[in-house]
Parts: structure tokens; C-alpha cells; sequence
């Protein structure tokens, strides 16, 4: 049977007349009903559309998602260890922010050139004239890496892992690109050539275009992939375990000329490959390291996730089209895997359940509702029970279907750039939900 967890992301917990710390008490209800994991989306700040995956740095860590009643010693050597840790990004970031309160919150690119060029003498006399903020900016950072751990800590000695995820391609809006232009596929005027997103799927028919500015990968070799590893060692020191999204893009990734309508037209550009990713284990061992191996996969990219022993993802969503050897059916999935019913791009399992109902049903959505005698009230304990039975490693459901919620709930849709990450959940139902008789996985079968 599957090690058991909950997919929750902390901006979705309702904060509102918090008395105690929120992460602290989920950790205690997860440990009492036998969870081993709680996974959560990107803890970066959210930019464009609000998403964690859109993130106005991949290093700097959102204060809002965490509780304010967690308190922290604030040790002056600590700091200053920390500070001399987190210096190939810190300083970056507190000039960014400064830049966008100073700018109204617009884009970087389109900020004064000295700015946006980042002219050394007009940083320095920023920095002078805003040094409060500034120092404000790293020792707010500092603090929340410090809160983390607290949680880190917490999850760790009730035998709970801490989950997380890693975008593969960063926000064109963002500390990252700003500070490091030349790792990234910009012209002279530091706009984007080609920009990242996904061929027609399962999602989209017209594919999906993400804004990502395309690596200059030429460059990242150059420095030994320097700006990768430190990504990395920020995100083990915060997770036991790391989902690499779009894993797919180590090998080739979809490329799209800028201002481009639609994907359709784009083309696999190659990726790194083996390079980036004996780089990215050297710091990260491949047991705690998750390929997210869904959409065009292609037999190169399942070679590298044996070779390497990485595991990979399975969605029970996507296991009941037409055909025998699909790989997300439940008697299919091994155990080199982390399993779903959903993950935050699909419907809640309700929702799916209704979709599914009222398209052509294939003979396997026949049989699955037919084996496990499922209907729309009992879905989500259903496939929750389906998932828990399985031969994967871990197997993760959201919180939406922990509380059996409909699709209204749904935490984004693909392609669509409004109306996402934007749920909000009462603590005590989602504390409750966990410890009511649902929450109590793989017995009902």
C-alpha cells in the first residue's frame, strides 16, 4: 500500500481569526490519521494571474502563505549565516522589489533603462537612499526560511515529508531574469526570442503558451550550471521531496516564437539533458527527486527517469480513455510512482466524475464505475480508496477531494489566465475533513 498524503496549498487555508498556527495543527491531525506527506504547490511569491508557477522569484520565499502566530528567534549570527548563504540571491531580489513598488509594479522590462539594465551607480544609489526597505526586504526573507523550518522541523519529527514543487521555466517577470539576462533567450533590447508552453493536449487543442522566457542553455554550461544549483540547494533545505514540473523540458521543450497567437506552431528545442540533471542530483539525491512525466512523453525522457531511478507521476483521471496499456489505469501503475486521482491541473475527482458521465463513456470508465459500484456521491472516497490500492510509492489526494468537493472548487485550468488560485478553505473543515471517516484511505475496497 502507498505512503499517504494531502496535496494543500497554504494560500488556500483562510486565515481569518487564526488563533494558533495553522501549519503546526495540520501537522499534528495529519501524523494522528497516518499521513506521510503533505505536498504543496510553488511557496514563491505569485506574479502575472496570481500563480505560484508565474513566481516573481524562484528563490524567495511568500510571507503570505505563512502563519503570522509562528514566532522565531531572531539570532543576529543566524542572520548574518544566512544572509552570507542566500547571497547570490538575496540582494538581487530586495533591488527588485524596491524597483517595482518605485515603478507601480510594472514590469521590469519596461522600467527606465538604467533600471532595467541594471546600471551599477544607479543600483548603489537606489539601494542608499532606500537601505531601510532594503534591509527590511532580506531580514523579512530570513524570517520566513526561519518559520519554514519551524514547520520542517515539525512535519520531520511526526514522520511527515514536506513536499514541494520546481517550475522548470521562471516568470520573463521576475528577480531571476532581471538579475541573470544572459542565462535566457533574450535579444539586445532584453525581450524574449522564443517563449515556453506545450503543443496541443489533453487541456488545449490550440496548446498552451506560458510566457517563459527559453533558457540559453549555452551559457548555464559555461558556469556549471551555477544559477541551477543554487535553485536546488534553497529548495532541499525547505523539502524532503521536489517535483521537477515539466521535467520533460531536461530533454526538449516546446519553443514558440514571441508574440505567437497560439502554440500550435512551435517546435522541440533540446535541453540540457544528462548535464543539468547529474548537476541537480548531486545536491538532491534521486530518491527524494519526482519527474513530472505527464503530457507528450516521448521514450528518451522515460529512459532518463529509469536510468537516473527518479520517480514519476500517475493520474487516475487520465487512466479511463479508450485502449489497455494506459499507463495512468490503476492496475497499471507501479511502484517507482507517486499516484493522483487529480493534481491542481485537473478537475476535483466530482467533477471529473460528471464530465465523464455525460461524455461518449469508453469501456473502461464503464468497468472502473461498474467494478467499484461508484456514483457521484461516493466518488471522491472512491477513487481516493482506487489510488490508496494501487502498487505506487506515494499516493497524494487534494484536499478538494479529502472534503468531497465539486468542480466549482477546481484549483486551475490550463490556458485559462483568470478565475485560478484562488480557493479559499476554512481551517477547522480542513482539519476535520482529514479526520472524519473519508479520510481513512484504502479500507473500503
Amino acid at each position: 500500500m502507498p505512503k499517504k498524503g494531502l496535496l494543500l496549498h497554504l494560500s488556500h487555508v483562510n486565515r481569518d481569526n487564526e488563533i494558533g498556527p495553522f501549519e503546526l495543527k495540520i501537522i499534528d491531525a495529519l501524523n494522528e490519521y497516518d499521513y506521510s506527506v503533505w505536498q504543496h504547490l510553488p511557496i514563491n511569491p505569485p506574479g502575472k494571474y496570481n500563480s505560484p508557477y508565474s513566481a516573481l522569484s524562484s528563490f524567495a520565499g511568500d510571507l503570505t502563505l505563512i502563519s503570522k502566530k509562528i514566532e522565531i528567534k531572531k539570532d543576529k549570527e543566524d542572520f548574518e549565516t544566512w544572509v552570507k548563504d542566500n547571497d547570490f540571491w538575496i540582494f538581487d531580489w530586495a533591488l527588485f522589489i524596491i524597483l517595482k513598488k518605485k515603478f507601480n509594479d510594472n514590469e521590469w522590462f519596461n522600467w527606465p533603462n538604467k533600471y532595467k539594465f541594471r546600471d551599477e551607480k544607479a543600483l548603489e544609489i537606489l539601494k542608499s537612499k532606500n537601505n531601510e526597505y532594503f534591509n527590511r526586504l532580506i531580514l523579512d526573507q530570513f524570517t520566513f526560511d526561519m518559520k519554514w523550518q519551524i514547520i520542517k522541523e515539525k512535519a520531520n519529527s511526526n514522520g511527515i515529508k514536506l513536499f514541494g514543487d520546481l517550475p522548470f521555466y521562471v516568470a520573463m517577470d521576475s528577480a531571476d531574469v532581471w538579475a541573470n539576462p544572459a542565462l535566457f533567450d533574450l535579444n539586445e533590447n532584453l525581450e524574449p526570442l522564443k517563449i515556453a508552453g506545450v503543443p496541443p493536449d489533453y487541456f488545449s487543442a490550440k496548446g498552451q503558451i506560458w510566457e517563459n522566457p527559453i533558457y540559453n542553455w549555452k551559457k548555464h554550461q559555461l558556469n556549471n550550471f551555477k544559477w541551477w544549483k543554487e535553485r536546488i540547494k534553497v529548495n532541499e533545505k525547505r523539502f524532503d521531496l521536489l517535483r521537477i514540473d515539466h521535467f520533460r523540458a531536461i530533454v526538449s521543450g516546446w519553443c514558440i516564437e514571441y508574440g505567437s497567437a497560439d502554440a500550435v506552431n512551435g517546435y522541440w528545442k533540446r535541453g540540457p539533458g544528462k548535464a543539468l540533471l547529474e548537476e541537480i542530483l548531486a545536491i538532491m539525491p534521486s530518491q527524494r527527486i519526482i519527474a513530472e512525466d505527464l503530457g507528450h512523453i516521448t521514450s528518451s525522457v522515460k529512459k532518463m527517469i529509469r536510468h537516473y531511478k527518479l520517480k514519476g507521476m500517475r493520474v487516475l483521471q487520465f487512466g479511463y480513455g479508450n485502449g489497455t496499456r494506459n499507463e495512468h489505469h490503476h492496475t497499471n501503475i507501479d511502484k517507482n510512482t507517486v499516484c493522483y486521482v487529480g493534481t491542481h491541473d485537473n478537475n476535483t475527482a466530482k467533477g471529473w466524475f460528471k464530465e465523464m458521465k455525460l461524455k461518449e463513456q469508453t469501456t473502461n470508465f464503464q468497468r472502473l464505475i461498474k467494478e467499484f459500484e461508484i456514483e457521484e456521491s461516493n466518488c471522491s472516497n472512491k477513487m481516493i480508496d482506487i489510488g490508496m490500492n494501487t502498487d505506487s510509492k506515494y499516493f497524494i489526494a487534494t484536499v478538494q477531494d479529502v472534503m468531497n468537493l465539486d468542480d466549482e472548487y477546481r484549483t486551475n485550468i490550463p490556458g485559462r489566465n483568470e478565475g485560478n488560485w484562488i480557493l479559499s478553505f476554512s481551517q477547522a473543515k480542513i482539519i476535520e475533513s482529514i479526520k472524519n471517516e473519508k479520510g481513512d484511505f484504502g479500507t473500503h475496497l
